[in-house]
């Protein structure tokens, strides 16, 4: 705040109280430059005032001074004018804004007549100055609050310009207050003061609705039809007429930021390789869950892909920019589980770092951690475990602070962990804690389409890596491998490949080429293998999916409707297919 930024505004103040006191006037700031001024002391107006010792007296002090005599008093003692000044009088008062001494208001006397009004109603006089610092604090704070809505007017234009929808405000009656530029593009007007009257009619109408506006309308707009999302909301009742901010989006750009968004979260499911109706729908039930934060235990066979679905999870959700930790309870021995998952304090243990140790949670903070082999986990560390689903905290071995932590738990495993309870080896509160959201990653066998489609791309994985040029396998292979159990399913299809790179570098692999090798690696005899034609049924192999699960929860004592969620489908569509295959329920 400062007197200088008004300073046409206090000099008429100044030639107000000469003209009604008839006496002289000056105002100065804090910084004592003479803002204004009447008479000789006019002149000298915007210039530095020097060793003006009552008013500095006045601003250090927030109080009037009166001045009888001057020259002569003790506060004059160390001016340069004392024992000769020019002055017959002078009383001054502070200006203050809140508790702030912005200035100071002096009445000064040259003559006996002018000493004479100054000092007959001293009190008045006063009374009078205080009055008049209270104007000019007032015109301050008025400048201050016209500056204020000034610079956020402007922040506000430039805000609505920023946003990437069409934002207009208009009154109940029609008429435009504000648009920004993506309103101007969007309607195609190049003359933001008036709207074309179709828009304005359709607009006023919206208004005067009672009811919210959130509708999609289609306008012609330079001679083409244009699909607009529009949103109505109110801002104010004051004044003589109401005032509604309208939305204004393109709905193609809706649909294709949808697109682009969808297809972006997408992508890590995308790259897992898979092509039968049971994968692609574990894939989209899968994607469905990464867009929460809930607790999930994948479930399947060793080799089915649990660690790549944990992956697409986490890179598919609002985590994605945190760490994705990996934890092997399996490989883990047990007296180091402990201080690997949660970490420890230095001198914790024979052996320790001397600085301590983080642990995965703590470094998975705000991402996620996937615990592989979950049925691994010995009991005291599953008590752990629980706590740290439970109250979101770990604490450190050989320490006492809680530490809090944000992790999104994925678990897996390729035991029956239901069983495990039963048996006493796996606590049942966990089970559920970690059950939240179960996912089952069906058998390579049970998916035979898949076996082509990974098949492959691995070869086009290993022709990268071995620079080979293989084409791909021939039809007596591929019958071959359709009809093999896969008991370790993709991870046991993906070794057999590379197996075969080692040996075939170019050209199709045959039986007639590489009998001995398949034989060989795959353990099995000659005159053991009977090549079908494979079953591609797409109905029956649904329909021994359901069966699976349907015995699944009747072995588990669980709800019918609890195999839609194990087989990733809707309770209604399980029950129609049920019904479509006579399946005994």
């Amino acid at each position: 705040m400062e007197l200088m930024d008004i300073q046409p505004a206090v000099q008429r103040i100044a030639d107000a109280i000469a003209a009604v006191l008839k006496i002289e006037v000056e105002i100065a700031n804090h910084h004592f430059i003479r803002v204004a001024g009447t008479g000789e002391q006019k002149e000298s107006v915007l210039h530095k005032m020097e060793g003006d010792l009552v008013y500095q007296s006045a601003i250090r002090t927030g109080q009037p001074v009166i001045i009888e005599n001057p020259g002569f008093e003790k506060i004059c003692e160390r001016c340069r004018f004392y024992g000769n000044c020019s002055e017959t009088g002078e009383i001054c008062a502070p200006i203050t804004y809140g508790d702030q001494v912005l200035g100071v208001i002096g009445l000064l006397a040259f003559n006996a007549e002018q000493r004479r009004r100054l000092f007959e109603n001293t009190e008045g006089i006063l009374t009078f100055l205080s009055k008049m610092a209270d104007l000019l604090s007032s015109k301050l704070h008025e400048h201050d609050m016209i500056q204020q809505l000034t610079r956020n007017s402007e922040k506000m234009v430039k805000v609505m310009n920023l946003v990437n929808e069409g934002i207009i405000v208009i009154d109940e009656r029609g008429s435009l207050q504000e648009m920004n530029l993506k309103a101007e593009v969007l309607l195609g007007i190049e003359n933001k003061s008036s709207l074309p009257l179709h828009i304005r009619d359709l607009f006023t109408k919206l208004v005067q609705e009672s009811e919210e506006v959130n509708q999609t309308v289609t306008l012609s707009i330079n001679k083409e039809e244009k699909s607009l999302y529009i949103t109505k909301q109110k801002l104010s009742s004051a004044g003589q007429y109401s005032e509604y901010l309208i939305s204004l989006q393109d709905v193609n750009e809706i649909c294709n930021l949808a697109e682009i968004a969808t297809e972006d979260q997408r992508k890590p499911f995308d790259q897992i390789v898979g092509v039968s109706p049971q994968i692609m729908e574990v894939k989209e039930y899968a994607f469905k869950v990464s867009q929460s934060n809930s607790t999930v235990l994948i479930q399947g066979e060793s080799g089915t892909g649990k660690e790549e679905f944990a992956k697409a999870i986490h890179n598919s959700s609002m985590r994605k920019e945190y760490p994705f930790v990996t934890v092997n309870c399996g490989a883990i021995p047990e007296n180091l589980l402990e201080s690997e998952l949660f970490g420890y304090e230095k001198g914790a243990f024979t052996g320790a770092n001397n600085k301590g140790k983080p642990g995965k949670f703590e470094l998975a903070h705000r991402g996620s951690i996937f615990l592989d082999e979950i049925g691994e986990m010995p009991p005291f560390l599953q008590v752990k475990l629980l706590r740290v689903l439970q109250e979101r905290e770990i604490e450190h071995l050989g320490g006492t602070n809680s530490i809090p932590v944000d992790v999104r738990v994925i678990a897996a495993t390729n035991k029956d962990l239901q069983e495990m309870v039963s048996n006493g080896d796996f606590r049942e509160d966990l089970y559920f804690r970690l059950n939240v959201i179960p996912i089952i990653i069906p058998p390579l066998r049970s998916r035979k389409e898949d076996i082509l489609a990974l098949s492959e791309h691995f070869i086009s994985t290993f022709n990268n890596l071995f620079q080979a040029n293989v084409l791909g396998l021939g039809k007596d292979v591929k019958e071959l491998i359709l009809n093999y159990p896969w008991k370790g399913n993709v991870r046991e299809l993906k070794n057999f490949i590379e197996y075969l790179f080692n040996f075939i570098t170019h050209g199709w692999i045959t039986m007639e080429e590489a009998e001995a090798l398949i034989y060989r690696k795959l353990e099995i005899k000659k005159e053991n293998i009977h090549i079908t034609a494979p079953s591609f049924s797409l109905a029956k192999m649904e329909k021994e999916m359901i069966i699976k699960a349907l015995n699944y929860v009747r072995h588990h004592n669980l709800n019918i409707e609890d195999a839609s969620d194990l087989l990733g489908i809707g309770r209604a569509t399980l029950f129609r297919k049920i019904n479509k295959y006579q399946i005994d329920t």
